[in-house]
């Protein structure tokens, strides 16, 4: 059984898939050639080589610092929830509400074209109490800024958070307004 003086966490595990094991190859492919351009002599060659490296580099290590990271996403605890920002950003754009200030817990999905196909992002909403009458629903992808998108890589699942926020607040509603369309 856990702790209870200790925060509930939620963190991204690392998950291994094709598309991530082809990004990884393909960043270091171009990168590898930008170093080597950037070697050779020529500034036309060295300048290209410096972008690429920039380009494939960085962009490689930014897409793969969501998992890399051991920051967490999502902690509650005694005084509320916080909604970690993502890495590189700084905790200072953490999001904290207080349980007081939370009028209710939400499940959403918003269906985005991906690939040519429909998909289903779903979010964990924790509801603001002035904003517990406005519809989630807006056109076109949204985020508000007192959600976490929810994915498959998480430690805990929706009812472990669910469970935990009931732990804190047993009165709390929780909403489900996944659309008809969206994944269980």
């Amino acid at each position: 059984m856990r702790n209870t003086a200790e925060p509930f966490t939620v963190a991204n595990r690392v998950r291994v898939t094709w598309e991530g094991t082809w990004l990884a190859a393909a960043c270091t492919i171009f990168a590898g050639a930008g170093a080597a351009l950037a070697l050779r002599d020529g500034s036309t060659d060295t300048a290209i080589g410096v972008v690429a490296l920039v380009l494939f580099g960085g962009g490689g290590l930014l897409a793969a610092s969501r998992m890399l990271s051991r920051r967490p996403v999502l902690v509650l605890d005694e005084a509320g929830v916080r909604l970690v920002a993502p890495w590189p950003r700084p905790s200072s754009g953490d999001v904290f509400l207080r349980w007081e200030d939370i009028a209710a817990v939400r499940v959403c999905s918003q269906l985005v074209p991906y690939r040519g196909a429909p998909t289903a992002l779903r979010y964990l909403d924790f509801v603001p109490r002035g904003e517990a009458d406005q519809p989630p629903q807006t056109p076109g992808p949204w985020q508000p800024h007192h959600a976490v998108r929810i994915r498959e890589s998480w430690d805990h699942t929706v009812a472990d958070v669910i469970a935990e926020v009931r732990r804190h607040r047993p009165d709390m509603p929780f909403e489900e307004q996944r659309a008809p369309w969206s994944e269980p």
